[in-house]
């Protein structure tokens, strides 16, 4: 759900920050249409200014937050195929029922597996965005391990005084547990992804359903049909 204008109006001058507690930027305009709606975010980074889409804004709490370009992305495309597997199912069931003629069943089911396949095609770039983006955050997290070690050493040898060892080994920790966090909310999301994928909706054709009705009506049909063999006794008269 898109945070309304009345909300992001009373963040613009303050900091913000990603859901893994890094300062995203400050907040310093927000677009909106003559009704109000939300069309877009300006954000100051540094000396870099970018308009973000309302989507990827989200209040928690009493905070606002930026989510990542791959989270949003992978949160809209979970949506809607969670919402067309719902409704296969249904109309699966319906029709099971009997409840809704052959042709509507049809026209719906072709109009649900088209979506499904437009759907496909941005789960795989989701996928493969976030599989980039996992192996930038791994690249960071050896960075950071790399520092941390020099940083000790040099500490160690007493090439570092005790609070700039201090100053820096917390500025590492920090950067450490937020990519960390990022690192497994990215797995966390491939596995959603991956897990709802794997969830075939097996809908049969009408001519499926229909005809494995008749095929057992059938061969119920062909048992009773099958003669009885009668008993013969033969008698030697030798």
């Amino acid at each position: 759900m898109v945070v309304s204008s009345e909300i992001l109006m009373k963040f613009i001058g303050q900091k913000i920050k990603d859901p893994y507690n890094r300062d995203f930027g400050y907040l310093v305009h927000v677009y909106t249409e003559i009704d109000g709606t939300v069309t877009g975010i300006e954000i100051n980074q540094g000396s870099t200014f970018t308009t973000i889409d309302p989507s990827r804004v989200k209040l928690d709490n009493d905070s606002l937050i930026i989510l990542p370009d791959w989270k949003a992305a992978a949160i809209r495309t979970l949506t809607l195929m969670e919402k067309i597997r719902k409704r296969q199912r249904a109309l699966d069931e319906l029709y099971s029922k009997q409840e809704i003629p052959k042709s509507t069943y049809d026209d719906m089911k072709r109009k649900l597996d088209s979506e499904m396949l437009k759907i496909k095609d941005e789960y795989i770039k989701i996928k493969n965005s976030l599989k980039n983006r996992l192996n930038e955050v791994e690249d960071q997290l050896t960075q950071i391990d790399k520092a941390m070690i020099a940083v000790k050493m040099s500490y160690i040898s007493a090439e570092l005084s005790e609070s700039a060892y201090k100053g820096s080994a917390e500025i590492l920790r920090l950067a450490k547990d937020s990519y960390t966090l990022e690192k497994d909310d990215i797995r966390k999301t491939l596995e959603k992804l991956d897990l709802l994928d794997k969830e075939g909706i097996d809908i049969k054709t009408p001519g499926q359903v229909i005809g494995s009705q008749d095929q057992g009506t059938k061969n119920d049909q062909n048992k009773s049909e099958i003669p009885v063999p009668i008993p013969v006794k033969v008698i030697n008269t030798l």
